[in-house]
């Protein structure tokens, strides 16, 4: 639980940006919701241009204050957004894309699965080791933070590798983050049952069942999201990183020095 309190702190160090990550999480609601209106469901979860634009303005923001973190550059706090570097951008494109193309293969499996037996449950369960891996890419991210690198780490099987030092540590802090994330999720689910009963909740109507609240509420929503997710989770693993993955990520590079 220290590992929580501590990641939070360190990301609230720098107050200031919080009022920029807040304002950006508000232009992001709005801006997604336009478009998602416009092609006529305000509440898709799925990803248009102005979701993918900001993943990855967020997403190099985030690398940058692992970056900084992890080579105590300014006492490791939220660097300003002008510093986030052009390597941070491209970082984040990269293994986006990659480990993406690495997902969707993978996610062949339980759809073939699923069209050979037509058993949904077969199906969800040859899900649960893709979904048990892809959580490992976190220190892929770490490892690519750690000097803006990239060198070896588009490499799937480093997942396979990840899990006997790493299994532990890293499940033991993501329950704790979910266990979090469930709780935030109760109080946001309470204030819009009692703005429901008070009647606030259809105040300033947008399109179909979309109303202001809405956009407050998901700006909030993805405003925690931000800086649990991108930020304090990531940070909480670097102590995890330099312990169970960088010796792997050390020897390896070692032996290819010895077998070039």
């Amino acid at each position: 639980m220290s590992g929580l309190i501590d990641s939070y702190k360190k990301v609230y160090e720098n107050k200031n940006n919080h009022i920029w990550l807040f304002i950006i999480s508000v232009i992001w609601t709005i801006m997604s919701s336009y478009i998602d209106i416009k092609r006529g469901n305000a509440f898709t979860l799925k990803q248009n241009p102005i979701d993918i634009i900001f993943n990855i303005i967020i997403g190099a923001y985030s690398l940058q204050f692992l970056y900084n973190a992890m080579n105590n550059i300014n006492n490791g706090v939220l660097p300003k957004f002008k510093e986030i570097q052009p390597k941070a951008f491209w970082g984040v494109i990269k293994l986006n894309v990659i480990w993406g193309i690495y997902a969707l293969i993978a996610l062949f499996i339980p759809i073939i699965i699923y069209i050979a037996t037509h058993i949904l449950s077969l199906a969800f369960l040859a899900t649960l080791p893709i979904i048990f891996f892809a959580i490992f890419v976190y220190y892929i991210f770490l490892a690519y933070a750690e000097n803006f690198n990239s060198k070896g780490l588009l490499n799937i099987l480093w997942l396979f590798k990840f899990v006997k030092p790493a299994f532990k540590s890293l499940y033991k802090k993501l329950i704790i983050f979910i266990l979090i994330t469930v709780a935030v999720a109760v109080i946001y689910i309470l204030i819009y049952t009692i703005a429901g009963l008070i009647g606030i909740d259809t105040i300033g109507y947008i399109a179909d069942d979309f109303y202001y609240m809405d956009i407050i509420m998901n700006a909030i929503a993805g405003y925690f999201i931000i800086v649990t997710w991108y930020f304090a989770f990531p940070y909480s693993l670097i102590n995890s990183y330099y312990r169970d993955i960088k010796p792997i990520l050390r020897k390896d590079d070692t032996n290819n020095g010895e077998n070039a």
